[in-house]
């Protein structure tokens, strides 16, 4: 039987969680600043329209406002879904150690406390992208798995095994 290339025991905490929420919301898009910024700016030339004139300083004051108000509402969004999915763990996902074997040509990933084990080929993943703390891998584009930096032994040779299998489905945010 042929032996991994890399074993990686890591876990995911309700903060990890968290933090990864964040990423996938501001970090992996890079378009939705500038979003919130156009629609802000939009909503704000609405509102700076006061009977035929055209209000500079209410342009600038309502766009600060509404941007303000925007990013607001997406941190809500962010911490509902954290709250939400925190709530409805049922398995004890969050903190039980996934064993996570790397070889050629798969991934076979172990979960003693869930009883679970999947094997993967590196072609079936969507992307991996690395972060300052984590290395995300996306089976599809709205779901994802992650393996701590801290978890991992030798960074180096870890980031180059990844590279050398995602070389056109990996980057770095």
């Amino acid at each position: 039987m042929e032996e991994p290339k890399i074993i990686v025991n890591t876990t995911m905490t309700k903060e990890d969680y968290r933090k990864f929420l964040y990423l996938a919301t501001f970090k992996r898009n890079k378009l939705i600043i500038p979003f919130l910024l156009l629609i802000s700016l939009l909503g704000s030339v609405i509102v700076s329209y006061d009977k035929g004139n055209f209000l500079w300083c209410k342009l600038i004051i309502s766009w600060i406002f509404l941007f303000a108000l925007a990013i607001v509402v997406v941190i809500l969004k962010v911490e509902s879904k954290n709250k939400q999915r925190i709530k409805t763990d049922k398995t004890g996902s969050f903190d039980s150690v996934n064993t996570l074997k790397f070889y050629d040509d798969k991934i076979v990933i172990e979960n003693n406390a869930l009883k679970s084990t999947g094997e993967l080929k590196y072609n079936q993943f969507y992307t991996v992208v690395e972060s300052k703390d984590y290395f995300i891998f996306y089976l599809t584009a709205n779901q994802a798995s992650l393996i701590r930096k801290k978890d991992v032994e030798n960074l180096q040779d870890f980031k180059e095994f990844i590279l050398g299998k995602f070389a056109g489905n990996y980057k770095q945010i």
